[in-house]
């Protein structure tokens, strides 16, 4: 595949132009994944845009605001996160460089992507960060806790989403939402709005939901298989 460059320097100038609180130390990694991002593209139509400074303001935008978002959930130190739908690793790759909290799973059904995101994470060496190559449903299969966090960009519409999610979600867990349009006022029980934030990205609005299932100790059970107090 042809080698794409990204200037770190111009690079550094578009992170600043986010407005985003970005890490020095995060911009080599980030750099090497949008060059493997471009690369890739080229033969696997991964994402819209082509330019790397394209994808960077209009995708990678998102993980940036994401990070100080989930910072301020209340979750446990070291928190379990699944990203069902990883697609080309956004937000989660860009995430980890920001917020390398816990373990982080990306799930992916497409062979192709999945084989991206290990590429990157081969290059990039994320804390605590997985790829998860098949159906969400084998993955959910073979995990013994659940998940103090559910990351979802565009993996399924919101409501078939809150059914799939509630019962492999902790009590006290959310399930966080990328969308384009602030979270609904009514939202079927036992789910209610924990966080909401919005934010402009490319010019255009977007909003982080946090949902959470509102249900006493003893209701839970009818949803779940029960709680635990460990990690992954």
């Amino acid at each position: 595949m042809q080698q794409h460059m990204v200037d770190r320097k111009e690079l550094a100038r578009l992170v600043a132009s986010t407005g985003a609180d970005v890490p020095q130390e995060a911009l080599e990694p980030l750099g090497i994944y949008l060059e493997m991002l471009c690369q890739w593209n080229k033969a696997m139509n991964l994402v819209g845009p082509h330019s790397w400074q394209n994808m960077l303001t209009r995708l990678v935008a998102d993980s940036f605001h994401l990070a100080p978002f989930l910072s301020g959930l209340p979750m446990p130190a070291a928190p379990l996160t699944w990203d069902l739908g990883a697609g080309a690793g956004l937000p989660g790759i860009p995430l980890r460089m920001l917020w390398p909290d816990g373990s982080y799973y990306m799930v992916e059904v497409r062979e192709k992507r999945a084989l991206f995101l290990s590429s990157v994470l081969s290059r990039t060496h994320l804390p605590c960060t997985h790829v998860f190559r098949g159906p969400v449903e084998h993955f959910f299969q073979g995990q013994y806790y659940q998940a103090d966090c559910i990351v979802s960009r565009a993996f399924m519409p919101w409501r078939q989403l809150l059914d799939l999610t509630l019962p492999r979600l902790r009590r006290e867990g959310h399930l966080v939402i990328l969308a384009l349009e602030p979270a609904p006022e009514k939202l079927p029980a036992p789910w209610r709005v924990a966080a909401q934030h919005s934010y402009t990205a490319a010019g255009s609005g977007r909003w982080f939901w946090a949902l959470s299932p509102d249900l006493p100790e003893n209701d839970l059970k009818t949803f779940s298989a029960g709680q635990h107090d460990d990690g992954a």
